[in-house]
């Protein structure tokens, strides 16, 4: 998959390996979502949460009121550690050939150089402004491409930077 300049939209044919890159990846996580969806659908048919079965998975309850435990359930969640999630990611783009680290860049944002009374020449003591970060278009692509096959199955996908990926699913009420 080559890469492109931000602001442009992926070709045809990046859009096509972008989708089989993301159906390896949700069919990788496809333990977590069937548990996920088990549970949805034993609350929605009105089991209490202690008859849950997890699949093995820790499974979170959202409620209307997080602190009634009688309060009805909005929805289950699952939290995946961020490294975890990324590590499905980069195994599924590597079995289409797509090694995620060669498309990183480094991007640095200098500072604005800060003129001073009497002072010539700018400078850069305070260093307010700079940023050093690694970009990677391709990822924030496939990570798009990923929420969207989830959303298709009815599931919404949160990202806490360097921390937790939350899958939810909302419970159903039949």
């Amino acid at each position: 998959m080559g890469t492109h300049e931000a602001g442009n939209a992926p070709s045809q044919r990046q859009r096509r390996e972008l989708k089989e890159i993301s159906d390896l990846v949700v069919r990788d996580l496809e333990g977590i979502l069937k548990a996920m969806q088990s549970a949805a659908d034993q609350i929605s048919s009105g089991r209490s949460a202690e008859e849950i079965d997890d699949g093995g998975y820790q499974l979170y309850l959202a409620r209307t009121d997080p602190q009634d435990r009688s309060s009805r359930t909005e929805a289950v969640l699952y939290a995946l550690n961020h490294e975890e999630f990324y590590s499905h990611l980069e195994k599924a783009a590597g079995e289409s050939g797509l090694c995620l680290e060669e498309e990183t860049r480094l991007e640095v944002e200098l500072p604005e150089a800060e003129f001073e009374e009497n002072m010539i020449t700018g400078g850069f003591e305070k260093y307010k402004g700079l940023a050093v970060e690694h970009h990677n278009q391709c990822l924030e692509e496939l990570m798009v491409a990923v929420c969207y096959r989830l959303r298709e199955r009815g599931f919404a996908l949160a990202c806490v930077p360097d921390e937790d990926v939350i899958f939810y699913l909302p419970v159903g009420r039949g």
